[in-house]
C-alpha cells in the first residue's frame, strides 16, 4: 500500500515514539516538535489504525506486513531479506548451535580407516558360453538336452552375500586390542551386556510367542548388519570391481578385504570346477547310453541281415534295411559327438583357469577416513543457516 508523504511522516513519529498513542501529554509534547496539534497528531494514529498501517500489540508497534508471496505467485525476495536482517541474531545463534552439534559429533564420532582392493573377472567368467559351448549347438541337432551353459557369477553379490559375512564376523581376527585374535562379536563387544537397553526392557513386556534364538545367533546376527554398513561394492562400466572396507583398526580393514579377495577368487574356482565335474559326469552318462543304443543297433542290423539276404530283398525289405542303417549311422554319430565333449570335459576338469584378476590388493591406511570433521562443520553451519530462515519467517509473522 502506498503511502503519501504526509502519512510516512505520522508512521516514523508513531515508531519512535509508540507512546503517543495511549498518553495524551507525550502527544502534545511530540506533536509540537513536530510542527503538529495534538489534534491532528490524534486524527492521523486514528486514521493510520483503520487502516490497518498500525497495531498496538503487547506495548509495541507493528505495521502491516508485507506478504511473502507477491500477486504473480512468486516468493517476495526482499520481504524475506529484510526478515533475515531483523532476525539476524537469531539465525547467528541459531547456526552457531547447529556448528557446535556438528563438531562435537565430529569429535566424538568413531575413527574408522578405509582399505581397498580392486577385483577384474578374467578368462571364462567375463565370457558367455559354457564349458561345452562350441559342441552345444551339434548336441541339440540330436535332441540332447542337460548341456546349459556353465553359470556365470555377479562378483558383488558374491561380495554382499550373507555367507560370506558370517566368515567374516566368525573369523578369528589378530588386532591391536587383541593380539591372540578375535572374532568381530567380541571386537566390537556385542558379546558384553549393555548398560542400558530400551529395546531390551520394552521387549520384556512383549509377548515372545513362544520363540527365542540363541544368544550367538543374536549376536552374529547384529554383527552381520554393522558389517553390512562397513562394506560398500561399486562396479565400473568396464567391468573393475572396488570393494571398501571401513574399519576402527587400519590392519583389520586392510586384512578383511584380502580376505575378501581371495574369498571370492576361491569360491568362483571351486564352484566352476564343481560345475565342469558335473558336466562331465553328464556327458559320461549320455555317452553310455549312446554306446548302448549304438550296440543295439547294430545288433539288430546284423541280425536282419541274417535273416534277409541282399539277394532275397523285395521293396518293403529294403526300406527296412535303410532304416536300420540310418538308425546306426545317427547312433554312432550322437556317439562320437559325445565322446569328443567327454574328452573336452576331462581337459577342462583338470585344467586351472584363472578366473578373477586382483589388479590391487589392500594396505593399512595411514590417516583416517571418516569422520570428516571439516566438512561435517561446514555442512552443520549451512544446514543451521538453511533452517534459521523458516525459523524466522515463522517468529516474525506468529507476531501479526
Amino acid at each position: 500500500m502506498k503511502l503519501t508523504p504526509h502519512e510516512e511522516k505520522i508512521l516514523n513519529i508513531i515508531k519512535g515514539n509508540p507512546e503517543i498513542i495511549d498518553n495524551p501529554d507525550k502527544r502534545a509534547t511530540v506533536a509540537k516538535k513536530y510542527g503538529l496539534t495534538e489534534k491532528t497528531l490524534r486524527n492521523r494514529i486514528a486514521e493510520l489504525k483503520k487502516r490497518g498501517l498500525v497495531k498496538v500489540q503487547k506495548g509495541e508497534i507493528q505495521e502491516n506486513k508485507k506478504p511473502l508471496i507477491t500477486d504473480n505467485d512468486e516468493i517476495n525476495i526482499n520481504v524475506i531479506g529484510e526478515i533475515l536482517l531483523k532476525k539476524r541474531n537469531f539465525v547467528s545463534k541459531f547456526s552457531l548451535v547447529c556448528t557446535l552439534a556438528g563438531l562435537t559429533y565430529s569429535l566424538f564420532a568413531t575413527i574408522y580407516f578405509e582399505s581397498k582392493i580392486s577385483l577384474y573377472p578374467a578368462g571364462e567368467l567375463s565370457q558367455t558360453g559354457g564349458v561345452l559351448g562350441d559342441f552345444q549347438g551339434l548336441a541339440k541337432s540330436f535332441g540332447l538336452g542337460g548341456l546349459a551353459s556353465a553359470p556365470t557369477y555377479n562378483i558383488p553379490d558374491i561380495i554382499k552375500s550373507r555367507r560370506l559375512k558370517k566368515d567374516i564376523v566368525l573369523k578369528e581376527w589378530k588386532t591391536k586390542d587383541y593380539p591372540d585374535g578375535s572374532n568381530l562379536i567380541e571386537y566390537w563387544e556385542l558379546d558384553e551386556p549393555s548398560f542400558f537397553s530400551p529395546m531390551k526392557l520394552i521387549r520384556q513386556f512383549l509377548p515372545s510367542g513362544g520363540f527365542k534364538s540363541a544368544k550367538i545367533d543374536k549376536e552374529t546376527y547384529e554383527a552381520i548388519l554393522e558389517l553390512d554398513e562397513l562394506i560398500s561394492v561399486k562396479e565400473e562400466i568396464s567391468g573393475l570391481i572396488s570393494v571398501t572396507v571401513l574399519m576402527e583398526d587400519p590392519k583389520l580393514a586392510s586384512d578383511i578385504a584380502n580376505y575378501i579377495a581371495e574369498y571370492v577368487k576361491n569360491f568362483i574356482s571351486l564352484e566352476q570346477k564343481r560345475e565342469t565335474s558335473r558336466n562331465k559326469t553328464f556327458v559320461e552318462k549320455q555317452m553310455e547310453e549312446a554306446k548302448s543304443q549304438t550296440e543295439n543297433s547294430e545288433d539288430s542290423l546284423t541280425d536282419f541281415r541274417k535273416d534277409h539276404p541282399l539277394r532275397l530283398d523285395t521293396p518293403s525289405i529294403e526300406m527296412m534295411r535303410e532304416r536300420l542303417e540310418s538308425t546306426v549311422e545317427e547312433n554312432r554319430a550322437v556317439y562320437i559327438t559325445l565322446r569328443q565333449q567327454f574328452e573336452i570335459a576331462k581337459i577342462d576338469e583338470a585344467k586351472e583357469r584363472l578366473l578373477i584378476n586382483i589388479l590391487d590388493t589392500a594396505e593399512p591406511a595411514v590417516k583416517k577416513a571418516k569422520p570428516k570433521r571439516t566438512l561435517i562443520v561446514l555442512l552443520s553451519l549451512f544446514g543451521g543457516f538453511i533452517l534459521a530462515i523458516p525459523f524466522s519467517i515463522y517468529l516474525e509473522r506468529r507476531k501479526s
